[in-house]
């Protein structure tokens, strides 16, 4: 379905009359305010009217895109636009009252330039902001300008917060939304790079990786060796060696522990033997046990000689 050829149906549609739409609106609230269970008669003629209201008032909202959205329609799709618009038609349409005496077109107005703006900025960004920021970004625009006209210069942080009606943190957090997010995939420069190629990165080996986890596995083996020292020890290894992001010397572990400083350093002596005769064992027992199989044995040839000394003995 081309977009023309959706134009030129919308637009056979007759417009309604002010009588047309508060009849049509009238059945529309009576449907929708009527408590459950709705009877099928009135059920059914509020959506007959909704239907009619919406189709022929479908070139409001493709009026509204092709004669106010021309910075929006370079960065997106008409048609998406209008279909932004026919949802905040559709909306317009089941709010709309005629009792308050106003005409359908000046609220669907606004219905249908919010929806615009909720579309571009859901889907216009790369991260989404909260609604309450993007009607404050709408307004920005409009309060720099007045004010940069006013005051002759560039209006402060305090002045838009205050004209916006905002606390300063809140206007923080609305400009940092505002910041444009670069993809990784956007090129540039002339020989068609991307951003994502310029970007600093480590790509590791198998044998790089292999060693790494050979590197983890024995610190976690270190680690859980060191915990079954005793509560002074660990806390004398784990200042002594920075384990816990402070590193002192011996003395500053002394006065600490309620020691001295040549104690602390034979201490750290001691346990440096002991934790490495305890890594030596740990590496004996990883290693696969060679076992050695028994020699065969071979059977005992008798001599000649015992058997000719058999022979003659018999005889």
């Amino acid at each position: 379905m081309s977009q023309k050829w959706w134009l030129d149906q919308a637009g056979r549609v007759p417009l309604l009359t002010p009588a047309e739409e508060i009849e049509l609106g009238t059945l529309i609230q009576r449907w929708r305010t009527h408590p459950d269970p709705v009877p099928p008669g009135i059920c059914r003629a509020g959506q007959r009217a909704r239907q009619r209201f919406i189709r022929a008032n479908l070139r409001l909202a493709a009026g509204f895109v092709t004669n106010r959205c021309h910075r929006l329609a370079k960065l997106h799709s008409e048609e998406d636009l209008i279909q932004a618009a026919n949802e905040g038609l559709i909306r317009a349409v089941e709010r709309f009252d005629p009792t308050r005496g106003y005409r359908f077109s000046t609220m669907a107005y606004w219905w249908i330039r919010q929806a615009v703006n909720r579309y571009v900025d859901t889907l216009g960004r790369s991260i989404a902001i909260p609604g309450s920021h993007s009607q404050h970004l709408y307004r920005l625009a409009g309060i720099r300008r007045r004010l940069l006209l006013e005051l002759n210069r560039d209006p402060t942080r305090e002045e838009l917060a205050t004209e916006l009606g905002v606390s300063l943190p809140v206007l923080e957090q609305v400009l940092a939304n505002a910041r444009q997010v670069a993809s990784l995939d956007d090129v540039v420069g002339d020989d068609e790079l991307t951003l994502g190629d310029q970007v600093p990165h480590w790509d590791q080996t198998p044998e790089e990786q292999e060693d790494q986890q050979e590197r983890w596995k024995q610190a976690e083996q270190l680690r859980q060796l060191i915990g079954q020292l005793g509560k002074q020890d660990q806390r004398i290894v784990s200042l002594a060696w920075g384990l816990d992001g402070e590193e002192l010397k011996p003395g500053e572990i002394g006065q600490r522990e309620g020691l001295t400083a040549r104690a602390v350093s034979l201490r750290l002596v001691q346990l440096q033997l002991t934790l490495r005769t305890a890594t030596v064992q740990l590496v004996l027992l990883a290693l696969p046990r060679q076992v050695v199989p028994p020699r065969p044995r071979r059977k005992r040839r008798r001599r000649v000689v015992d058997w000719i000394q058999m022979v003659l003995a018999v005889a």
